[in-house]
């Protein structure tokens, strides 16, 4: 029986609500007078914590992804004689989705965490203030930060399996390294460079803030919680929709 106290809809509101204020957040931020008003000093604390005290989490993110997915490609393709292959199989797997995925949303949910908690203790209940004074300077520090990392990630995860690969069975490093050169495409950097630099960072920022704003003054709200599985959720649907409009 329905509660008659529960107003017809308000679930569906409650879903809305974060990702309305996500996409008002996100023009509003945009404009030159919020951009213009970054203070420095503030920027480079929030490229700290978001890019030099993730260097380690993405680094080791990235090593054992690599280790996993050499292990299973070079297992399945010895089954049919092709583990010199491996090498092009694992580049473009750990471009396309493997590192968009795993390492990239794991950061983009830890950021979302902590400027979620952030948020929530901000005072002004103007979105407009809100958008200039605490989104745009964290969101430009994100997107920054999301090119060293990108970069970081990609070389440890590429010569972890160029050196994992030798003792599954694949002939030599230089072999791996052979077949991951033609196999690896200029669509596919692009791919793996926009979804890290500007779709997963994008979602993680203003899922945490939309979050953390909406639950503004009420600690019962887990809202670390509900910034990460708003990233994760959306991140996974952003991503495959670039996959599906550039591969398919």
């Amino acid at each position: 029986m329905q509660n008659p106290h529960v107003i017809p809809g308000s679930d569906l509101l409650r879903w809305l609500a974060p990702l309305g204020l996500s996409v008002r957040l996100f023009f509003t931020c945009l404009s030159w007078s919020a951009i213009r008003a970054v203070r420095l000093d503030e920027f480079q604390i929030f490229c700290n914590w978001m890019g030099k005290r993730s260097f380690h989490f993405v680094a080791l993110s990235a090593v054992f992804v690599s280790i996993a997915l050499t292990i299973q490609s070079v297992v399945e393709l010895q089954k049919y004689r092709a583990e010199d292959i491996s090498g092009a199989v694992i580049a473009i797997g750990l471009l396309r989705e493997f590192g968009p995925l795993t390492v990239s949303l794991a950061w983009c949910a830890r950021v979302a965490a902590l400027v979620s908690d952030e948020a929530r203790a901000y005072a002004s209940p103007n979105v407009g203030s809100f958008a200039r004074d605490f989104v745009c300077p964290r969101y430009l520090a994100a997107l920054s930060m999301s090119i060293p990392l990108g970069a970081y990630g990609l070389v440890f995860g590429f010569v972890t399996a160029a050196l994992v690969a030798p003792l599954l069975g694949v002939s030599s490093t230089n072999d791996f390294l052979e077949s991951a050169k033609k196999g690896i495409q200029n669509r596919d950097l692009f791919v793996y460079f926009f979804k890290l630099i500007l779709i997963n960072p994008t979602i993680g920022i203003f899922a945490g803030c939309a979050a953390g704003f909406l639950a503004r003054g009420n600690m019962n709200i887990p809202v670390a919680a509900n910034a990460v599985t708003a990233t994760l959720l959306v991140g996974y649907i952003a991503n495959t929709i670039v996959t599906f409009a550039l591969f398919l």
